[in-house]
């Protein structure tokens, strides 16, 4: 059984074929201004992140829709103040209530997107039927689809976004105002933004008295003047006092007639052809913009991995400087040291003549001379935790000091502290003991002993961390490898790296954002090629 084809998916092929260079830069440009982040709170960003939005917008819900299909229905968007009528002049011109009108506001929060039943296909693969709630009605003017977008100045902030992203679906913005509300500042803000991007626009002068009318129109017309807006049609509707429902047939028919005429086919094409060659020239300033924006980000990103460097690296270079001054050994290790390498004491033979003790004192002192170096190792260990502590601390601080400066951006990409800074310091430091254990046990080997494996790295650990006497002990034991050095270059990286770690975890959170300049060079390619399209 053969089935007849579908008239909509032959029109749709026939769109499709034909497929224009333009349309395949604009879906690249989407992806690229998709992609386009401003994380870092710079001065400014917050505009950029607006405008990245306003654009993406504008690509995916007005040109590409445009450019893939031109043939679709106009899409009208009546935005404007709060309380302005739109929602009653939509329902008056079309002929029926389809969208909730009344003064308890805001009365648009789900936005109605009115079309010709015939239409409702093309528009079912429109981005802007996502937004809004598609209702068909015969009373739409043909060629024409109706939006009533929410209040640019709503209470609710979801709202106030909304109406402003509707308006880049627009191929015309009627704007609707009253004689009491036409100076308000939020709708010129976008009047003069639509007017800057090429998008058509035409005024509706809502519910005007009488006595009134010749100086409201007087003056509105001056402010369109003044804003470049001086051809736009302006369209007067007249108070008719208090009421519910439609308006009055006569009071709307100039609007009405006037859409009517706009939405002939040649017409309407001609308003959408218009609106969309009044976008390039705007959108390439934009991309440019947004450009800058995504290199300025990443360069404040290198500026701040560039500050944490830094501020780590100081407080790093600062520490391994006191610990070559063997501040570790003050106090209870060299305390320790001068009490057992004294006369008398079980580490005494240490401090004098090695090489007697190798001929004529083996044996039986190895268990307490390993014991006592042993201690001088912990009682070192201990010092130095707190030291590494300290010094992260320090860095932590000067991290915190130079990301949460003003225009940096870095405050909200800080850590809190963990409070395991304590742990991370000590387990570095066994760590660092450990493998000293491994080179006492390699440089002690199966000569005979004078200290034991332990007891040698409990002493290496102190010459390590600057006490002179155990240094004097330790190269007399191992003459031919200097060990000391060895094991203190390996305590410094150690304690370095100890420090440096504090500034790992916003590193990470910095990286993570994948701030890169070349997403800048990209919008600047697009933007080129965009140039001399019309």
């Amino acid at each position: 059984m053969t089935t007849a084809p579908d008239p909509r998916a032959a029109r749709s092929a026939r769109h499709v074929r034909g497929r224009s260079p333009i349309l395949d830069v604009v879906t690249d440009l989407l992806e690229d201004v998709t992609s386009a982040r401003f994380p870092l709170d710079l001065p400014g960003t917050e505009t950029l992140r607006e405008l990245r939005d306003r654009v993406e917008t504008q690509i995916g819900a007005h040109l590409l829709p445009r450019l893939k299909r031109e043939a679709g229905p106009a899409v009208v968007v009546l935005g404007g103040s709060t309380g302005a009528g739109k929602s009653t002049l939509l329902n008056s011109v079309v002929g029926r209530e389809i969208s909730a009108a009344g003064v308890i506001r805001p009365t648009t929060v789900s936005p109605v997107l009115a079309v010709r039943p015939e239409d409702t296909w093309l528009v079912a693969e429109h981005p802007v039927s996502e937004l809004a709630d598609v209702v068909p009605d015969d009373g739409v003017p043909a060629g024409l689809a109706l939006l009533d977008a929410p209040d640019l100045d709503s209470v609710l902030e979801g709202n106030r976004a909304l109406a402003n992203l509707l308006l880049e679906t627009a191929d015309l913005w009627l704007f609707v105002t009253t004689a009491a509300r036409y100076g308000d500042a939020v709708p010129w803000r976008v009047l003069r933004q639509a007017q800057e991007r090429g998008i058509t626009v035409a005024v509706v002068l809502n519910r005007v008295p009488r006595r009134v009318l010749p100086e409201v129109r007087a003056d509105l017309m001056r402010r369109m003047t003044d804003l470049g807006l001086g051809e736009a049609p302006l369209f007067v509707v007249r108070d008719v006092g208090p009421h519910e429902g439609l308006l009055p047939a006569d009071v709307v028919e100039p609007v009405r007639t006037w859409l009517a005429l706009l939405g002939g086919r040649n017409t309407a094409r001609g308003v959408v052809r218009r609106t969309t060659q009044g976008v390039w020239g705007t959108l390439r300033e934009e991309l440019l913009r947004l450009a800058d924006g995504v290199t300025e980000q990443a360069m404040a990103a290198g500026t701040l991995r560039a500050r944490a460097e830094q501020a780590v690296g100081e407080a790093a270079d600062a520490l391994v400087a006191r610990l070559r001054t063997g501040v570790a050994t003050q106090g209870a290790p060299t305390t320790r040291w001068l009490s057992a390498a004294s006369t008398g004491g079980v580490l005494a033979p240490l401090a004098g003549d090695v090489a007697r003790i190798r001929k004529g004192w083996r044996g039986g002192g190895v268990r307490d001379r390993s014991r006592a170096a042993v201690a001088i190792g912990a009682e070192t260990r201990q010092a130095l935790a707190p030291l590494l502590v300290d010094a992260a601390a320090d860095a932590a601080a000067g991290l915190r000091r130079a990301w949460s400066e003003p225009g940096r951006g870095g405050e909200s990409l800080l850590v809190a502290d963990d409070g395991a800074r304590d742990s991370r310091a000590g387990s570095a430091v066994a760590a660092w003991a450990a493998r000293t254990d491994a080179v006492a046990e390699r440089v002690l080997g199966d000569s005979d002993r004078v200290l034991d494996a332990a007891g040698l790295s409990g002493l290496l650990q102190a010459a390590a961390a600057g006490l002179e006497g155990a240094v004097r002990a330790v190269r007399a034991l191992v003459p031919g490898e200097d060990v000391v050095t060895a094991i203190a270059e390996d305590l410094h990286a150690t304690a370095a790296e100890v420090v440096r770690d504090e500034a790992r975890p916003a590193l990470d959170r910095l990286a993570a954002l994948g701030l890169r300049s070349e997403a800048g060079a990209g919008l600047r390619l697009r933007a080129s090629e965009l140039r001399g399209h019309r």
